[in-house]
């Protein structure tokens, strides 16, 4: 396939849209998580997974929160 027909890659700043956004959807799940103390630990434990790739994706686009 050549380069003229390859699907166009999402740009940098899309790319930190797209972090930023999805930071802000897990710290809302976060407080929310918060007022449930039958939340699940593993659920917890998701959200601050995702959190940290999300912070290590937000460097390597040079994005800030």
């Amino acid at each position: 396939m050549d380069s003229q027909n390859a699907s166009p890659q999402p740009n940098r700043e899309q790319a930190v849209q797209h972090i930023a956004e999805a930071h802000k959807i897990l710290s809302q799940l976060r407080q929310e998580a918060g007022k449930h103390s039958a939340m699940d630990e593993a659920v917890r434990e998701a959200i601050q997974r995702l959190e940290m790739a999300l912070a290590m994706l937000s460097v390597k686009t040079g994005g800030m929160f």
